[in-house]
């Protein structure tokens, strides 16, 4: 008979990552954009209020994806994130049930605000080539690193459901 170890758990970095990475983006990317929309004085105050709203909500949301994969990590250990399924203990992305749903609204509305802005600036005669070349590659980044986020959403782990111990195989 052979003798087998129970499945490794990822730690917190491996399950979180991927979130965190959209964080870090939206925040980066959106707090860069506030800059901009701050310094442009051809705007109106109707089109600068809209534009630092949309910037903001990037930002806000960033941070609680930020705060929510703190707070993963603060409860890292794995009992507290699995879940009982019918073929077992698996363990989740290492975010609390409120950081998950932050994720797929930060995704989605990424999704949703690149392809109505991205398909903008492409048809907009006004925009240069260079400048329709850096947006284009900002929202093809922005879309992998939104679905990545959600991919990572999605993979769990198999683990047990006591401390780890040799299983007998044969």
């Amino acid at each position: 008979m052979a003798v087998t170890s129970p499945p490794q758990v990822p730690g917190w970095w491996s399950r979180t990552w991927p979130a965190l990475a959209l964080a870090l983006l939206s925040v980066a990317m959106w707090t860069g954009r506030i800059r901009n929309i701050a310094g442009d004085d051809d705007l109106t105050p109707v089109g600068r209020a809209v534009r630092l709203a949309l910037a903001v909500s990037f930002v806000v949301g960033g941070l609680v994806i930020a705060a929510a994969c703190w707070a993963g990590w603060r409860d890292r250990g794995w009992r507290r994130s699995a879940e009982r399924g019918p073929d077992g203990w698996r363990v989740g992305p290492g975010l609390p049930p409120w950081g998950r749903r932050a994720v797929e609204v930060v995704a989605g509305w990424t999704v949703a605000v690149w392809t109505v802005q991205g398909i903008g600036i492409l048809l907009d005669a006004d925009h240069d080539v260079g400048f329709k070349a850096v947006h284009t590659v900002l929202m093809v980044g922005s879309l992998v690193v939104a679905g990545v986020a959600l991919w990572g959403l999605r993979r769990s782990w198999p683990v047990t459901d006591s401390a780890p111990r040799p299983r007998m195989v044969g």
